[in-house]
């Protein structure tokens, strides 16, 4: 069986003999192996979350000094908070490309809304944008909260140091003093 799928395979890419199937198949493998890495990540979503009233998260933010970005009316009525860990499995995928801020087509902000965004994807509502201060000066990123009422931010955007990882405020000089709820 497995000759005649290497003759068909042969007669079909013109190889000749085996060693130049082999190397067909070589390259059929790399080619796909390529095209799996522009799939994109699967969405799987986080089931273990807690709900929070926005008041009680901006009670909570309000302790470090975070203030709402307000525009006079509620974004959400309720956030959804998960554990540590669920925000540490998201976080790669809350991150994008800095070609786009390097080309100055997307500001700070921009990423920290994607981040926002993205996250919900996974049906977590508590990672929101935040600004503030940061070692460059005012800066975008996200910022959340976890179940256990620790909050955290994480810079979205790949071209800075420490994106990708979620650290408590004020690590590494980012400070939020906003956030959009």
């Amino acid at each position: 069986m497995l000759g005649s799928l290497f003759c068909a395979l042969g007669k079909a890419f013109g190889a000749c003999d085996k060693k130049e199937l082999e190397g067909v198949i070589h390259i059929l493998q790399k080619n796909n192996a390529e095209l799996q890495k522009q799939l994109p990540e699967p969405i799987i979503p986080v089931t273990d979350l807690v709900w929070i009233t926005r008041t009680d998260y901006l009670v909570e933010l309000a302790k470090v000094g975070i203030k709402p970005i307000d525009w006079g009316t509620p974004l959400d009525i309720s956030l959804s908070l998960t554990s540590k860990a669920e925000l540490d499995r998201i976080a790669p995928f809350l991150v994008q490309p800095a070609d786009e801020y390097i080309a100055e087509i997307r500001d700070c902000e921009d990423y920290g809304i994607e981040a926002q965004s993205r996250a919900s994807k996974y049906r977590v509502s508590s990672v929101r944008l935040g600004l503030g201060n940061m070692p460059l000066g005012y800066h975008g990123f996200a910022v959340t909260m976890d179940k256990e009422f620790n909050i955290w931010w994480l810079e979205p955007n790949s071209g800075f140091e420490y994106a990708g990882v979620w650290y408590k405020i004020g690590d590494n000089g980012y400070s939020p003093d906003k956030v959009f709820v």
